[in-house]
């Protein structure tokens, strides 16, 4: 289970250069195997290493995320300041 969440958040990162729609199928993906997860029943211990890349990968995800999503803020003040200089 922990492999196929790896793979999803990779698949979901290299939507980021895709477009719109890859990222919103990647995280309806995403979403469904977590919502899986909460359910799955296993006995093994989880290995440490799986958990921390993971981790790592969401990490990157997110701030990836936020980089955007301050540019896309920044945006309209950016294209204001061009105009106010004509």
């Amino acid at each position: 289970m922990l492999e196929e969440i790896s793979s999803c958040l990779k698949n979901l990162e290299n939507s980021y250069m895709l477009s719109f729609r890859e990222v919103s199928k990647e995280t309806i993906k995403l979403n469904n195997l977590l919502n899986e997860f909460k359910n799955y029943d296993t006995k093994d211990e989880p290995n440490k290493q799986k958990i921390l890349n993971i981790a790592g990968t969401i990490e990157d995800l997110s701030i990836k995320n936020e980089y955007k999503l301050n540019l896309i803020k920044e945006f309209p003040e950016y294209f204001s300041n061009i105009r106010s200089k004509k």
